[in-house]
């Protein structure tokens, strides 16, 4: 099935990372695979692959923002020599075939073809292709793609899924590290001396987290503020720490980089608690402030906090 695959190209998730370890534990063990996002195509450069390549895109859909981005991104593989042979996605069938099709490439000619979700008990790149190998799964890949499946549901229990999902963390947009991680475990079950120093570096993130809660400054209302300047944090763990103590809004004073300034700068988010029906900016804006993000964070000024924090707290009243 996988035999004229020589590059793969994946998304960095877990389950792009758990499902293209299996994939190259069925392939040839040298094949060379890179890892992007479906709104980074653009920026993805088939040139640099080498030459007449048979590509398998992994966990890739196309970007629901912007579909010519991925037509775009599909003419230039066929520009550059390369065949895309198998698209092992499941996020949306017909969305892919449109791409191929405006990008004038044969869809139905893949070895290998995305489904979609929605219309069936598929919901993972991991479970697809284990449904593919079958009985010719062994243990290793069957426990990569269980995984894999586990990931997207941002089930990180897992074996394979947590020891990928914590190396990841500490440096998230170091892909590097993901080309590491799926060329390790396509062949070997523990993580090793680098891998587990990236866990090592990802638990003194979470110390640093255990620090930030234990400072927390209680603003009654459901409203929390904490700080997070001058430290390095996963946001997303950090935030989901927060709400699950029962919180509905956190303000996080936090720093990021301002190009216009050339520096960082400081920022007040306001962020709500998933499920929670308000839209922040939309209540910032009203009361005269300015502000940016979208509904479920909003970003302000230190100057404008007490203005905004004043309009969500009359608004959660409300």
């Amino acid at each position: 099935m996988f035999n004229s695959v020589n590059f793969v190209l994946s998304v960095g998730s877990v389950d792009g990372v758990c499902t293209s370890a299996a994939v190259l534990r069925n392939v040839a063990p040298h094949a060379d695979i890179n890892f992007c996002q479906a709104f980074t195509v653009d920026k993805v450069d088939p040139t640099a692959w080498g030459e007449e390549r048979n590509v398998l895109f992994v966990d890739l859909a196309v970007n629901n923002r912007d579909e010519s981005m991925t037509v775009d991104f599909l003419r230039r593989v066929k520009a550059a020599g390369h065949q895309v042979v198998g698209v092992l996605d499941e996020h949306n069938a017909e969305d892919w075939r449109k791409a191929f099709a405006a990008a004038e490439l044969s869809f139905d000619e893949l070895v290998i073809r995305p489904v979609s979700q929605d219309d069936g008990d598929i919901k993972s790149s991991g479970a697809l292709l284990l449904s593919l190998l079958g009985d010719e799964a062994d243990e290793q890949t069957r426990k990569l793609c269980e995984a894999a499946d586990a990931g997207d549901r941002m089930d990180f229990s897992t074996h394979f899924g947590g020891v990928v999902n914590q190396a990841v963390k500490s440096r998230v947009a170091d892909d590097s590290r993901r080309v590491y991680l799926a060329k390790h475990f396509a062949q070997n079950r523990d993580a090793d001396e680098t891998i587990n120093g990236w866990i090592a570096e990802y638990e003194a993130i979470l110390a640093t987290h255990e620090e930030i809660v234990e400072a927390r400054k209680e603003l009654g209302n459901g409203i929390v503020r904490i700080s997070a300047v001058g430290k390095i944090v996963d946001m997303t763990t950090l935030m989901k720490t927060v709400y699950d103590l029962g919180y509905q809004i956190v303000l996080t004073e936090g720093e990021m980089f301002d190009k216009a300034a050339g520096k960082k700068t400081r920022q007040i988010a306001f962020g709500c608690k998933p499920g929670l029906k308000l839209d922040a900016v939309a209540t910032i804006k009203a009361a005269g402030v300015e502000c940016s993000g979208f509904a479920a964070k909003a970003n302000v000024k230190p100057e404008d906090e007490e203005a905004a924090l004043a309009a969500v707290r009359s608004a959660l009243a409300a």
